[in-house]
């Protein structure tokens, strides 16, 4: 819930509030839970079949080592040009 205040034509005050619906998720990297709004996360994205990184961690160095195990997975070298 967020409180906001507007002023009336007659200039009175009135106190107004919003719900905002919130995500929790479990960041895959360091393992800290952490908060986004639902407005910021593409609905696809909100499940678990996603990987999700917190603002503390570096995202480019998780992707790269989600990549490193995915090949070590699919026994393919580092050169090859398929795609995973």
């Amino acid at each position: 819930m967020r409180l906001y205040e507007r002023q009336s034509k007659l200039g009175v005050y009135h106190t107004f509030h919003r719900k905002n619906t919130v995500y929790v998720f479990k960041c895959d990297s360091c393992g800290d839970i952490f908060l986004r709004a639902r407005s910021q996360v593409d609905p696809e994205r909100a499940s678990n079949d996603y990987k999700h990184v917190c603002n503390n961690c570096d995202t480019k160095k998780f992707a790269q080592s989600v990549g490193v195990k995915m090949r070590h997975i699919y026994k393919i070298d580092a050169s090859s040009t398929k795609l995973i």
